[in-house]
Order: C-alpha cells, then structure tokens, then sequence
C-alpha cells in the first residue's frame, strides 16, 4: 500500500475515534450549555394590559420562575408555579379581588408573551402581555 494512503488512513482513523469517544463522554460536554435559557426572551418584566398587574419571570437553575406579582403598590404572594413542557405556570392570590389568579404562557412573539388566565371563580381566557421597558 502507498505509505501516503496509510498516513491518510491513519489519520482518518483517529480522526473518528476521538469524534465517537467525543459524542459518547457526557462528561465532555460543559454543563454551562444547560444553563442558557430555553424559550430567550422570556425572562423580563410583564405587564397585563387589562388587569395592570406586572410580572418579573427570572431563569434561575435551568428554569422559569415568577418572582413578584404586583400591581400599583400593591405585591401578591404566589402561592403555586411550575415550567413544565415548555410552559410557565404561576397563581397567586388576588386579595382585592378574593380570587385565585393563574397565568400558563403559551407562545412568545418578541415583546408579546401570549398566557391564558383563570380565575378560581370559573372565569378563564386568553391575554397578550406586553414587556416593560
């Protein structure tokens, strides 16, 4: 055989061995790649135009999470919330209005994340929620 093949052949080889050791070692892989947000964007300030009430949606340890749900003056506690499947969920009690109030998001178009609503009244619909600047 032409040494000049061997030496092609050689280096392909190894080449290979290293791509197939590569893909199959988890451990090669740097874990900060999970940490990049899933759906970009949808961490940021989120104000409901009908209700006025304003939502902070962080990333923290690889998921969405709602830190504060406020409207005016006036902060409610989140009393459940879970990102599952791509979908952000979280209620909170609304102590004006005696209510249970629960968002689950269900797509992003830029500065517009569309959510359905319900209350634990039985009333539920769909809002667009707009980014605060």
């Amino acid at each position: 055989m032409n040494p000049n093949k061997k030496v092609v052949i050689t280096v392909f080889s190894f080449m290979l061995a290293m791509l197939v050791i590569a893909c199959s070692c988890s451990s090669l892989i740097p874990t900060s790649l999970s940490n990049q947000e899933t759906i970009p964007g949808l961490a940021g300030t989120w104000k409901d135009p009908q209700t006025s009430d304003t939502f902070v949606i962080a990333w923290q340890n690889g998921q969405y999470v709602v830190t504060s749900v406020t409207w005016e003056t006036t902060s409610y506690s989140i009393t459940s919330q879970s990102w599952t499947d791509s979908t952000l969920t979280w209620s909170y009690y609304d102590t004006d209005l005696s209510l249970t109030v629960t968002y689950s998001t269900t797509s992003l178009s830029g500065d517009s994340l569309n959510v359905n609503w319900s209350y634990s009244d039985g009333a539920s619909g769909a809002e667009t929620l707009s980014r605060v600047q």
